[in-house]
């Protein structure tokens, strides 16, 4: 028989249990960034449940029951036209943009529960509902390019900051994004979460002697010596690459039709199109970056004073709260004469913008900062075109309190500045400022605004221009934010503590629960594996909002095995429901089964005795040491089982006994 007992107590400190995604009571120090990048691969379809994911970059592999995050960071066409109608397709327009089609998946992200484990290596990660947007990666073609990432982030209880954290850098797969989720309180502790520099690349620029071409060029191919590269952004990567302070050559063109030029493809800043290609030494600058503002021009070209220089990156007009994307790159200004600190031309290069920080929280308890900003392009150029700067990022801040307490900076960063050796060189275009989303107040210190165009000699832009102010919104309501799906649910009743222990054969289930209200029942779930449960009694709730202590006792539960699982499947009137955490019992048999003689001569019969009796039947099986069955009986019912041992050679016999009650094992001695 199983038993209840029921007692009425107060407990002042409550915590709250969730399912298997979800994290137990306690506090968590996070010191580094606790992310795990897969790259895409291949194409997700509406509704799909499963996708392929190469090798990760992080150290926690993804297992069943984690939460991920689906993201698409590339994902625009172009129009690849020659034209002023490059980018968006506009005749007459900047030269900039993308292609706002069926086929503008750039920014989509979801949420979803793993439903397997994937290693580090990559595989098939197959999720516990269908998604709700398509996917895709694919090198670019004629219109464009497409790269998405699925992240896999810890859920914690309370999560306390040890150190900055920081999102990895984009490395053309995976990166760029910073996820953190608090199902309690978030406390920055005079720490930061940052993404500022993370995102989208410049375009390198290089020391060139000229080529062919006209400068009216809008795109030319890398391998032309002239012009300079455009920056990175939704649309794809360019050949060349400022990649953290470093020349990048990834060995394909990128864009459509070139990846150098004027021409400003997605949010990317465009690449200064040389006044005079053959010898590009007229030296325009590159455009900034965008995102929620658009970039700025780059500057004008020496002694001719063309409006050569980079497009500017154009803002992405989707974005919402959950549809977000990293700051276009910089575009790289023309240089011929190398001069600056790297060397080579790489001064003239465009700047990275800033990646994505997504934090969720119940509640915020101390004050810190999210940056998210784009980077400010070179400073040290003499008489070449400077890079335009990187725009700022993406920021959605999400809680129940403590907005006031974040600080957001999304800043487009500034253009590079030239002395122009005595005359006016190109200046870079600053960059457009980010993209903030929150469901309340922030602090007064966050900032969306552009960044500031480069100056020349005499102290003017020379044609560059400022980016644009950014988007902040501080409205942002929970329909509008990316959805957990099944996972965390939380119920009003709150359960402050669960133990399960042994007692000879019993196991004894102890919980304390409260807040009761509106709450239906509790499931006892047991298992014999710790995955497989089913239910083995329902209890009702009090229903009332005072602590209740709960006792349940399985009895005999030793006869299922050594160690038994349990958990509480909590449900609430309106059917919700969510499980406690997995509690194990062990037993160690010595009150359960008895054997005598356990050392007997041939002939002599042993006596096996239980701690219970059956009503079923049940198998009594004799193997020796290498496994061989021997013997095998069926005994109907009762506790004492009697077993011949005629013909038994001399040795060691390992007698098991199974059935529906029971399934115990014991070993005996023949001489």
């Amino acid at each position: 028989m199983k038993k209840l007992f029921l007692t009425l107590n107060f407990i002042a400190i409550p915590f709250i249990f969730f399912s298997q995604t979800c994290p137990s009571f306690g506090n968590s120090s996070v010191g580094t960034n606790p992310n795990t990048y897969y790259p895409g691969q291949g194409t997700v379809t509406v509704g799909s449940t499963s996708i392929t994911v190469g090798a990760a970059s992080g150290s926690t592999a993804i297992t069943a029951g984690d939460l991920v995050l689906i993201i698409q960071m590339q994902g625009t066409e172009i129009n690849s036209a020659n034209t002023n109608s490059y980018g968006n397709g506009v005749s007459g327009g900047f030269g900039n943009g993308y292609l706002n089609n069926a086929n503008n998946r750039a920014g989509n992200m979801e949420f979803a529960i793993a439903t397997n484990s994937v290693g580090l290596g990559g595989g098939t990660l197959t999720i516990s509902s269908g998604t709700v947007n398509s996917y895709s990666n694919a090198n670019y073609g004629t219109f464009g390019q497409y790269r998405f990432q699925v992240i896999r982030f810890p859920v914690y209880f309370n999560a306390t900051l040890t150190a900055n954290l920081s999102a990895p850098n984009w490395n053309g797969t995976t990166g760029g994004v910073l996820v953190v989720y608090a199902r309690n309180n978030f406390s920055f502790n005079s720490f930061s979460l940052s993404a500022s520099g993370t995102g989208f690349r410049g375009g390198a620029s290089r020391q060139l002697s000229g080529g062919a071409g006209a400068n009216t060029d809008y795109r030319t191919a890398a391998s032309i010596n002239t012009n300079g590269a455009k920056g990175e952004g939704i649309s794809g990567t360019p050949q060349y690459l400022n990649n953290n302070g470093t020349i990048l050559n990834t060995g394909v063109e990128g864009y459509p039709n070139g990846s150098q030029g004027q021409g400003a493809p997605g949010n990317a800043g465009g690449g200064g199109t040389d006044g005079n290609p053959g010898a590009n030494d007229q030296n325009t600058g590159g455009g900034g970056g965008g995102n929620g503002g658009a970039g700025g021009k780059g500057g004008n070209a020496w002694s001719s004073n063309l409006t050569r220089g980079g497009e500017p990156g154009a803002s992405f007009a989707q974005n919402t709260a959950r549809r977000l994307v990293m700051g276009g790159g910089g575009g790289a200004g023309t240089t011929n004469n190398g001069t600056g600190t790297p060397g080579s031309g790489f001064a003239s290069s465009g700047a990275a913008g800033g990646g994505i920080v997504l934090l969720f929280a119940n509640s915020i308890i101390s004050t810190g900062t999210i940056n998210v900003s784009g980077t400010n392009a070179n400073n040290t150029v003499s008489n070449d075109g400077s890079g335009g700067g990187g725009a700022g990022g993406s920021a959605l801040v999400f809680s129940g309190s403590g907005h006031s307490n974040v600080t957001v900076l999304a800043r487009g960063g500034n253009g590079g500045t030239n002395t122009g050796g005595g005359a006016q060189h190109g200046p870079g275009g600053g960059a457009g400022g980010g993209v903030v989303y929150s469901n309340g107040t922030l602090n007064g210190s966050t900032s969306v605004t552009g960044g500031t165009a480069g100056t020349t000699a005499g102290g003017g832009n020379f044609g560059a221009s400022a980016g644009a102010v950014g988007v902040l919104i501080q409205s942002t309501t929970t329909a509008q934010v990316p959805q957990f799906g099944n996972s965390c649910i939380l119920l009003p009743v709150q359960l402050t503590n669960f133990t399960v222990a042994s007692r000879r054969n019993d196991a004894i289930l102890n919980w304390v629960a409260e807040n009761e209200v509106n709450f239906k029942e509790y499931e006892v779930q047991q298992s014999k594996n710790g995955i497989d449960f089913v239910t083995i009694a329902v209890i009702p709730g009090s229903n009332l909002s005072l602590a209740h202590q709960y006792q349940y006792v399985d009895v005999n539960a030793a006869l299922s095995g050594d160690r038994i699982y349990y958990r509480l499947k909590m449900t609430d009137i309106d059917q919700r429901f969510t499980y406690s955490d997995i509690r194990q019992v062990k037993f160690d048999g010595s009150a359960l089964l008895d054997i005598r003689p356990t050392v007997v001569n041939k002939g002599t019969p042993v006596v096996i005795t239980l701690s219970a009796n059956f009503a079923s039947a049940h198998v009594i099986t004799v193997t020796d040491t290498n496994g061989k069955l021997i013997r095998q009986q069926t005994q109907t019912s009762g506790n004492r089982f009697v077993l011949s041992t005629d013909g038994l050679a001399a040795g060691v016999y390992l007698v098991r006994l199974s059935g529906d009650e029971v399934n115990r094992s014991v070993k005996f001695l023949v001489n």
